[in-house]
């Protein structure tokens, strides 16, 4: 007759006992030693053993070759445990017998001898379910009970015992199996039975027993019943409803890319399969909790079939750790609401709708809105050019970015970005003076309009509102448009209008809703500037003009940056130009500097590159090396060498990698590192200290700079 595989492969003793070491460890030593007690609880999950672990125990206190850790198996008494027979364990399922008559009559029994074994032996099952009142029946003899009789108590739900029992046991928590435990379990009994079976169906079911082994056992003997006497991947995944994994991967990376057409095509593909999405978005949340893992705690993550390790192992480098914890919130959030929602397929796409709309924009993304209100930059309100091809061009770059740029632009500045690799200087804004706006502050009492188009190559423009300082959005592109809004103040110093053509004005963010007292000058102009011959005509026309003052904007395209230059003044080297690391060729000897460069520059994950400043490497590239490191780093390193080692071997083949602990006196790149950011922060502050615009700020307000920062 056939017999389940959950009850054929039961272990029968502590060495076959799969998991719970903690537990077993326990109680072999107290058998060893004959310090036992006289009740003992276990608690735990279904499926992890409870019930396994007492019937041993049961063996080990009667078999006949003494109280031992190792029962023999072959006397009357093991083979009686074995079979369910023997007739001084007594086994009740509390779950039937919940009375207190039930537990008074089990009462009575308890002074007399057992009848075959050493010690007479309760075992009671889910003994939470057992009454009030026979918990109390139960006390005095748990307290005190005689010398032959034991207690074995079993219960998934421990909070519901009251704590005076709890109090009278020794308890055992048991933990629920890892994946890799139960993996490797079932791989044994699959050999044994003679069952082909796949390693990634294996893998499947598993992880869908979640910690529970019986749980593994029943799905494997379904699953061998629904794959005609095997175990393949695609049989166990129609089985359990589940869904490739390698879909999950592709939804996130479609999120996080803002691929909505893909997005929509993977949501209209869960609708036909007429998947559970609840089990879906479980997937979904383990999937970037997996990830997570993955960024951080490499050694803790999950082992995959080939195919799925390179997937996750390239969406953990795309997607950043603090996307991943956003996703996760959202996902997380999105199941506890899933039966609130009229249809849990609608919960669902609901909640992949918000990942997508609170998915973080990235550097060269800017949210569009659609207005029915009129934008106040309209084509018509351009200045006339210095020809009509000219004026064609401006236009059409005009219309070009109303498409990109939110249309209602009436309380918004926007500012140039200095945009950078490492940390970068806090951007400055440029302020473009016209008579237009001159005109327009007057009519309107100080609400200002002021539009002019500027044409730049790769340069970041950042829009935020004037009034409210919320951040609109970042604009990169080649074509770049620079507009002042509404309130944009002007400051009325007399030394302001002395300083030559093509002077700059900087103008820090925390001093534009000041100096609202400005009266324009009549004759100030400004003219779009779209090319070089109509840049050098426009300038040579108000050059004229010594009390014009001028503003120009000069891209520095090779090193990717907007500078704010003046011809009195030239500002000779910037602070994220100090940040910057030098490039090395990574050949040769190790240095300080080879070192450095090569793992901030390389995919490690930020936890390794942490751990990687603390230390220097020294020996030969693609050859001989030892990383030395402090001793206090020895715990952290032992979780993250295989990350390094791996790293380094994967770009020099040949490298022999060895760790050597101890006190590392020279330079390291942590110390480095803020070496550069003190030089940097200082020449942070002399070129603040050294604008001409913040030297008339502070005279005329009398202030001082205070809470300067280095981002």
């Amino acid at each position: 007759m056939y017999q389940v595989l959950a009850r054929k492969y039961r272990p029968r003793n502590f060495i076959e006992l799969v998991g719970q070491n903690h537990v077993s460890r326990a109680l072999t030593s107290a058998l060893e030693r004959g310090r036992l007690h006289h009740a003992y609880l276990f608690t735990g999950t279904r499926g992890v053993g409870k019930t396994t672990i007492a019937r041993i125990l049961a063996k080990c206190l009667n078999c006949e070759t003494g109280i031992t850790s190792t029962p023999c198996e072959v006397c009357a008494t093991c083979k009686a445990v074995n079979e369910g027979r023997f007739i001084d364990l007594i086994e009740i399922d509390a779950a039937s017998r919940t009375k207190v008559e039930d537990t008074r009559e089990l009462l009575d029994n308890v002074p007399y001898a057992p009848t075959q074994g050493r010690f007479k032996v309760y075992l009671i099952d889910e003994v939470h379910m057992l009454s009030t009142h026979s918990f109390n029946a139960l006390l005095k003899t748990l307290e005190e009970p005689p010398e032959h009789v034991k207690f074995l108590f079993a219960t998934t739900d421990p909070q519901k015992l009251p704590i005076t029992v709890i109090s009278r046991c020794l308890q055992f928590t048991l933990r629920p199996l890892a994946v890799d435990e139960i993996t490797s379990h079932l791989t044994t009994i699959l050999a044994k039975e003679q069952i082909e079976a796949d390693k990634d169906a294996i893998w499947q079911i598993a992880e869908s027993a979640q910690g529970s082994l019986r749980d593994a056992l029943s799905l494997t003997d379904q699953a061998i019943a629904y794959g005609q006497g095997a175990v393949h991947h695609q049989d166990v995944k129609e089985m359990l409803g589940l869904i490739d994994r390698t879909i999950i991967y592709d939804l996130i990376l479609a999120i996080h890319q803002n691929q909505t057409a893909r997005v929509s095509q993977l949501l209209m593909q869960f609708r036909q399969q007429a998947l559970d999405v609840s089990l879906v978005l479980d997937q979904l949340i383990s999937t970037l909790h997996e990830l997570a893992l993955l960024q951080y705690l490499p050694e803790l993550s999950l082992k995959y079939s080939e195919e799925i390790n390179q997937k996750i192992l390239k969406l953990a480098k795309i997607v950043s750790a603090q996307d991943l914890q956003l996703y996760y919130q959202i996902a997380c959030k999105g199941r506890s609401e899933l039966q609130l929602s009229v249809t849990q397929e609608q919960g669902f796409e609901m909640c992949v709708l918000r990942l997508l709309a609170f998915r973080p924009l990235s550097i060269d993304e800017v949210t569009v809105h659609a207005s029915s209100q009129p934008s106040e930059l309209q084509i018509n309100q351009l200045p006339p050019a210095a020809d009509s091809e000219t004026d064609s061009s401006s236009r059409s770059e005009l219309q070009h970015t109303n498409n990109r740029i939110e249309p209602d632009l009436e309380g918004s500045v926007v500012i140039s970005v200095i945009s950078q690799e490492a940390e970068s200087f806090e951007a400055e804004q440029v302020v473009n003076h016209t008579t237009d706006d001159c005109q327009t502050a007057k009519t309107r009492q100080n609400k200002d309009v002021s539009s002019a188009v500027v044409e730049a190559e790769q340069e970041n423009i950042l829009v935020f509102n004037a009034n409210s300082d919320d951040i609109v959005g970042i604009e990169q592109n080649k074509t770049a448009v620079v507009l002042a809004a509404q309130d944009m103040p002007f400051f009325p110093v007399e030394e302001e209008r002395q300083i030559a053509n093509h002077q700059h004005i900087a103008l820090p963010a925390e001093r534009v809703e000041q100096a609202d007292t400005y009266q324009p000058e009549p004759h100030q102009v400004t003219q779009p500037i779209s090319d070089s011959s109509s840049e050098e005509s426009s300038l040579d026309a108000l050059a004229d003009d010594e009390s014009t003052p001028l503003i120009d904007l000069s891209i520095d395209t090779n090193e990717h940056k907007v500078q704010v230059t003046s011809a009195a003044n030239d500002l000779e080297v910037m602070p994220q130009d100090i940040l910057k690391l030098a490039e090395q060729e990574l050949e040769g000897e190790w240095t300080l500097e080879k070192w450095e460069y090569w793992f901030r520059t390389s995919q490690l994950s930020p936890a390794v590159q942490e751990l990687a400043q603390y230390g220097l490497m020294s020996g030969n590239i693609d050859g001989i090396c030892t990383f030395n490191i402090p001793q206090q780093y020895e715990g952290m390193l032992s979780q993250l060498q295989h990350a390094l080692e791996s790293e380094v071997k994967s770009r020099w083949p040949n490298t022999q990698f060895t760790v050597k602990y101890g006190k590392v006196n020279e330079i390291t790149p942590y110390i480095k590192q803020i070496e550069r950011k003190e030089k940097a922060f200082q020449r942070a502050i002399d070129l603040l200290q050294q604008n001409p615009v913040v030297k008339d700020l502070l005279n005329t307000f009398d202030g001082q700079l205070q809470n300067i920062q280095l981002k």
